[in-house]
């Protein structure tokens, strides 16, 4: 039992010298930091919490006064889960937070440049200089923070941080496709901007990216991606090419926006841009070699889902 005793004594007093080596317990209070806990939020458009359902990948960025990144990484798995964080320590000052959602295939530049409106991400595939086929469905959101001197006593903030959508969904639907075409016809969106930088606004030389193509064995060819929430529609084209080498279909985004405004908001985070493009009239046989008139809509399932009841 003694020796018991004298090992207990013995540990205690370890444990007691390593706290009283930290700065903590001492005047000096170099060491010491304030803990600053910030709620990841995502809203969309409606008023409930839907972050889980739409952001499963965040990249922290914290900036100083002078706008240099201090700090930076992927945040752990189970603080994006539970959408809690704890910034890192920090001097006393004022920061800013910059988190970028679902950057799993997006890469960024820039980062020392102490601006804002030049620091951008983008698709990996843009980066390297390969043929683009969409971006992630990216988010992103912004908080100053402002940090406490450490005063003795453990100083403890939680802060919301919200984030915004950096994206538009596209959906393509090519349906009675003739042999001229194929089913995999070529499928691009046209003019589009390829970054977005740390003030959520799309920007860069105008791209073209080529979606991905599925045929679903029957009668229609889809390709699903998305791009960057660019400014001016009018300056987007979606441009199909069938596999003969000749355009078939060359539609501009405003023109389309602007025609189903009733079921198209572009103002909205979580916004899908469908297009049904559909070869042939109903109820006539294809001859071979015509060339069929091509008409330009939105896929049913998307109409009935968004049209409000009466």
């Amino acid at each position: 039992n003694m020796q018991i005793m004298k090992y207990k004594l013995l540990t205690f007093s370890l444990i007691l010298a390593g706290l009283f080596s930290t700065s903590c317990l001492k005047e000096d209070h170099s060491d010491c930091y304030n803990t600053y806990k910030l709620i990841l939020s995502y809203y969309g458009d409606g008023e409930t919490e839907i972050f889980p359902e739409k952001i499963g990948r965040v990249e922290m960025y914290v900036f100083d006064e002078s706008n240099v990144c201090v700090s930076s990484g992927v945040l752990p798995e189970k603080d994006v889960a539970s959408r809690t964080t704890v910034l890192p320590p920090l001097e006393p000052g004022d920061y800013r937070i910059v988190c970028v959602g679902n950057t799993y295939d997006t890469g960024l530049e820039n980062l020392s440049s102490r601006d804002y409106s030049k620091i951008l991400f983008a698709a990996n595939d843009y980066m390297e200089g390969k043929t683009v086929k969409g971006n992630d469905s990216l988010y992103y959101a912004s908080l100053h923070q402002t940090i406490l001197p450490f005063d003795a006593k453990i100083y403890e903030s939680t802060d919301t941080i919200r984030f915004a959508s950096s994206h538009y969904d596209i959906l393509v639907e090519v349906v009675n496709a003739p042999d001229y075409v194929g089913k995999h016809p070529k499928i691009e969106i046209v003019g589009v901007s390829p970054q977005t930088d740390f003030e959520n606004a799309a920007k860069g030389q105008a791209t073209d990216y080529v979606m991905e193509t599925v045929h679903d064995g029957i009668n229609t060819t889809v390709a699903v991606n998305n791009i960057m929430r660019h400014k001016n529609h009018e300056e987007v084209w979606l441009r199909v090419t069938g596999e003969d080498g000749n355009q078939v279909a060359m539609i501009n985004f405003d023109d389309h926006i602007k025609a189903h405004k009733d079921y198209i908001d572009p103002s909205k985070h979580e916004c899908l841009i469908p297009f049904r493009i559909v070869f042939g009239t109903p109820g006539y046989p294809i001859e071979d070699g015509e060339c069929l008139e091509v008409t330009i809509t939105l896929p049913e399932w998307f109409v009935e889902k968004v049209t409000p009841e009466f």
